[in-house]
């Protein structure tokens, strides 16, 4: 008798849980998913961010099986819980959704469906188990260097010539997790290659020969810069340096109305040059232009300072006539914004007083009603009170009336029992 056959634990489940290849037809990112064991039975279409994680957790199921070996159970438990909750999500979202194809199968007995999760469908707890693998793969400690790695490494600091060197490290590789995949070499040799000056390819010959087998085994310090210059701040171009006012432009001619044109006159600036006021310019030296002195010893001057006090007045007029231009031309626009809030507030004044009147005369009108009515209840009170009064004195009359026949009856011997009046009847 042949033993029975060996169940294949290490194989995932061929179609329920699974994602199915990328079909054009569909949004991109999206996927569709497989919840049963037949395949195209109930499938959900999922959004990308949903599709990409559950795919993740499919390669990580698929690397866990391969470790045959050493394999994780307790991991391939976690990551089933987890395509379980997806699937019974999905079996629950077919529930109380509209499908987007049904097919019919020959005999009728079951129904092929396709449904279309909405964009915000996830399941939280992947998400969570994801996030706790990344704080798990961070929190392990650094792996120390080994000695060939640090020879590599010994080698890679000499330039970027260096990366042709062959690695000793290359027939060791390390084991890492795939949530925390170790970076390539080279990133790590750019890295360092660019702290350091470049060698030349010289020098790096003669450290190719001077290492051996033997020293390469050895462990060797590494004397990395622990603390590093920040990068130099970026140069800024002349324009940007004008733009910013850090720097005024060579070879711009000074402003005229800017300088004095003598030792005791003040200086005035022209009010066209708002930049002037805004930022003042440094004083200046100055002195009157001399030329050579004659044999008289007299000192002479260039024409333009001699009219100097004339030059001041004028520019002394154009700055007052240019601020009154400025505050007339202010005053104007104040004036109209003025007068139209002016012209607004008398018509709402206006509105207010027609709706006092309307209302005064609405008021008059009502009182005047009033008064009519509190006449005609008051005539009518009156005439009640008449009414009732005539009304008793009638009813003591008669009743009078009634004693008095009563006994001039009893009194000749006549007994007669008058019947009594009912007023209701008449």
């Amino acid at each position: 008798m042949s033993p029975p056959p060996i169940l294949d634990v290490h194989r995932a489940s061929p179609v329920r849980g699974q994602l199915e290849p990328y079909d054009p037809r569909t949004p991109p990112g999206c996927r569709y998913v497989q919840t049963t064991d037949t395949p195209d039975e109930l499938k959900v279409l999922l959004p990308p961010g949903t599709a990409s994680m559950y795919e993740q957790l499919l390669k990580l199921e698929n690397y866990e099986l391969s470790k045959k070996p050493a394999v994780s159970w307790e991991r391939i438990m976690e990551i089933r819980h987890l395509k379980d909750r997806m699937i019974r999500k999905c079996q629950k979202l077919a529930k109380t959704t509209m499908p987007m194809s049904k097919k019919s199968s020959r005999g009728d007995t079951f129904v092929f469906q396709t449904f279309v999760a909405p964009q915000d469908f996830r399941v939280k707890e992947m998400e969570k188990w994801f996030r706790e693998q990344q704080k798990r793969a961070n929190s392990l400690p650094r792996r120390t260097i080994s000695a060939g790695q640090s020879a590599s490494y010994e080698l890679a600091l000499a330039g970027p010539s260096s990366r042709r060197l062959p690695s000793t490290s290359s027939k060791q590789p390390v084991q890492r997790s795939t949530t925390n995949p170790e970076p390539p070499p080279n990133h790590r040799q750019d890295a360092y290659s660019k702290l350091l000056p470049t060698i030349q390819p010289q020098r790096i010959v003669q450290s190719e020969r001077t290492l051996t087998p033997q020293s390469a085994a050895l462990p060797v310090a590494l004397n990395f810069p622990q603390i590093m210059s920040p990068p130099p701040l970026p140069v800024l171009i002349l324009s940007q340096r004008e733009a910013l006012g850090l720097d005024e432009p060579e070879g711009q001619p000074p402003n005229i109305a800017s300088l004095s044109l003598g030792p005791d006159q003040p200086t005035e600036t022209s009010p066209s040059d708002p930049a002037g006021e805004a930022s003042p310019r440094p004083i200046l030296s100055r002195r009157p232009s001399c030329i050579k002195r004659d044999s008289a010893g007299d000192l002479k001057r260039v024409s333009w300072a001699d009219n100097q006090h004339e030059l001041d007045n004028q520019l002394s007029k154009y700055a007052t006539a240019a601020r009154e231009a400025q505050a007339s031309g202010k005053w104007e626009e104040v004036q109209v914004l003025y007068l139209e809030q002016i012209a607004g507030l008398e018509n709402l004044q206006q509105q207010v007083q027609d709706g006092l009147e309307h209302l005064r005369s609405e008021t008059d009108h009502l009182q005047r009603i009033d008064e009519t009515i509190r006449k005609q209840r008051e005539a009518l009170d009156s005439t009640f009170h008449d009414f009732e009064l005539k009304h008793n004195l009638l009813k003591e009359k008669v009743q009078e009336a009634l004693t008095e026949a009563n006994y001039a009856l009893n009194r000749h011997g006549v007994a007669r029992e008058l019947e009594p009046i009912h007023e209701a009847e008449h």
